[in-house]
């Protein structure tokens, strides 16, 4: 498979996994790499930490070890993968934000549509549906409510911002977690990563952080260092890394919870689909501080012009994943 293809192939699969509701997994199946990418993500482990740390020994053995542990967990493969679905983020996420600041009701109801439609995908996945999987999907769906009230209370300290965000402890925490949970579901195929982005709340703030990352980068390039752009990089970092701990230990603490409590844990992840909507609900009241924008009280829309426009855009969100769906069964 030639180096263009593989790229193409990841944007592809960046642009599947930065959509709530739609499932990198899912699209590498469909592009028939999904066997080979688990297989190269499992490889990875403590053994290829040993080899990196091992090269700054500056021994000739390490470095040839290392060589031969960047072969065994084919490394060129996930490379330009990776690099594809990081360009397909650099490249979505000026748009996500721009939509963000100037549609929001619009944008909201889009990201409605495609999580409320994509509840189906993890439902066929049931087998039986008990009151203990009522339990925990209704668990799931009272932490992510909880979350969002606590959120709201907080006056959105993780909200967008056009100075980039508030760093505390906490939201170093919360985006750590965030990024182990989100790339272990955006490899297991019919989940997605970024609905759970969504549902505690990140999803936006840190789409966010990339573009004023990007968009700071000439300064950081001069030289000149602002506490904006230290703080989305931080931000970014922390996430980062979360992510580099899911591939390590998280992913197989999702595959074995799948393969013990297999029906429960897909009802905690629906659970969570349906609470995110809760905090997806376009309709908001707003408060305005600075550049930031606050929502608040959940409103009842009114018959406008602005509602038209958000059913609409609803109705688009719904039907992108039908699509899906339908395109998955086909594959599976």
């Amino acid at each position: 498979m030639n180096t263009l293809r593989l790229f193409i192939n990841g944007f592809l699969i960046g642009i599947a996994n930065i959509i709530p509701g739609m499932s990198g997994g899912t699209l590498a199946l469909v592009l028939g790499i999904y066997e080979r990418l688990i297989t190269a993500l499992r490889n990875i482990g403590t053994s290829t930490v040993k080899q990196l740390l091992s090269i700054f020994t500056f021994r000739k053995k390490a470095f040839s070890d290392f060589r031969d542990e960047l072969h065994r967990i084919d490394f060129s493969f996930l490379m330009i993968l990776g690099v594809g679905a990081v360009a397909a983020v650099l490249v979505s996420s000026n748009l996500i934000v721009y939509l963000l600041d100037f549609h929001h009701d619009a944008t909201y109801g889009f990201f409605f549509g495609l999580v409320l439609t994509s509840i189906l995908i993890p439902s066929r996945m049931l087998k039986g549906f008990s009151w203990q999987e009522l339990l925990v999907l209704l668990v799931a769906v009272a932490v992510i409510v909880f979350a969002e009230e606590l959120k709201k209370s907080a006056a959105g300290s993780t909200s967008v911002s056009g100075e980039g965000l508030e760093v505390s402890i906490g939201t170093l925490a919360i985006f750590f977690g965030c990024g182990a949970l989100a790339i272990s579901a955006m490899i297991l195929p019919g989940v997605s990563g970024s609905f759970l982005l969504l549902a505690f709340g990140v999803y936006f703030p840190l789409v966010t952080a990339i573009k004023n990352f990007i968009d700071d980068a000439p300064t950081l390039l001069k030289g000149d260092v602002s506490p904006s752009i230290l703080s989305n990089l931080l931000i970014l970092a922390v996430f980062a890394l979360g992510c580099l701990f899911g591939l390590l230990a998280f992913t197989r603490l999702l595959n074995f919870l799948l393969a013990r409590y297999r029906n429960l844990t897909i009802a905690f992840l629906i659970g969570l689909m349906v609470g995110s909507l809760y905090g997806l609900w376009p309709f908001r009241a707003s408060l305005t501080v600075g550049e930031k924008r606050y929502d608040t009280a959940h409103l009842l829309p009114q018959f406008d012009m602005n509602l038209l426009i958000t059913v609409c855009v609803f109705l688009v969100g719904c039907g992108i994943i039908l699509g899906f769906s339908r395109l998955e069964k086909e594959t599976v």
